[in-house]
């Protein structure tokens, strides 16, 4: 939850610590794509004919919530401890697809000719080793997208600081009957391995600035997002027509 940029340049640092982490256990995952989805639908008007993107997909629960409705999804990640999980999560789902992202998480080549009609990106750009990496993740989205997709860049880190930002994980956690699970989270990620690593790579933060001129760069129109959409109600968020 610091706001120093990335110091390292081995992007394999955090691919590293998500294919080994236990800070975030599978309970509060679970509960923060449940508040995302809620909050998120009418944004994203999920339709049956949806071809998902999930970029991030961690374990593999907005995937697994969307593939009833939508005719197809597809989860990608770095780390290869998720895929595994995401994979055996959607085993039984015959439109889901999961792959693994190489050492430039911006590429998305793997996805081959495959175009998208909705695109999420979820608590993920953080960790991004540069800012850059975003324009870098915009111009590979716009090779995947349809055209008048939708891509959902949600839950970005701002600049308020440490404490601002874990009082507004507890006092939404609070009332959503979660507040114990939370506790226990945010102990383990201030004391844990995940402390250790954000305190050497940091974590970026955007302004909604920086990011509607990412997406000017590309030529696409974007919309910076002030609705609650996750477990942290003093989150930004972006979304971005293709």
């Amino acid at each position: 939850m610091t706001t120093t940029p990335g110091k390292f340049s081995d992007n394999s640092v955090w691919a590293r610590f998500w294919s080994d982490q236990s800070t975030f256990d599978d309970e509060f995952l679970r509960h923060n794509v449940n508040v995302f989805l809620e909050n998120s639908a009418g944004l994203m008007d999920y339709s049956a004919e949806d071809r998902i993107l999930d970029i991030g997909c961690g374990p593999g629960h907005l995937l697994e919530a969307l593939a009833p409705k939508v005719d197809k999804v597809c989860g990608v990640d770095v780390s290869s401890k998720y895929v595994r999980q995401c994979r055996s999560r959607l085993a039984g789902f015959r439109n889901a697809q999961v792959e693994q992202l190489g050492e430039d998480y911006t590429d998305l080549s793997i996805l081959g000719e495959q175009r998208f009609t909705k695109i999420i990106c979820l608590s993920v750009i953080q960790y991004y080793q540069e800012k850059n990496d975003v324009r870098r993740l915009m111009a590979a989205v716009k090779r995947v997208a349809e055209p008048k997709s939708r891509f959902l860049i949600a839950d970005i880190l701002v600049d308020t600081g440490l404490l601002e930002d874990v009082y507004s994980v507890l006092r939404t956690t609070f009332r959503e009957h979660m507040f114990l699970q939370t506790v226990k989270f945010l102990w383990r990620a201030q004391f844990g391995q995940y402390a250790d690593l954000r305190r050497k790579m940091g974590l970026l933060n955007f302004s909604g600035e920086e990011l509607s001129e990412m997406a000017r760069d590309e030529n696409l129109e974007s919309e910076l997002i002030v609705k609650r959409l996750t477990v942290n109600d003093n989150r930004s968020h972006i979304m971005i027509w293709m």
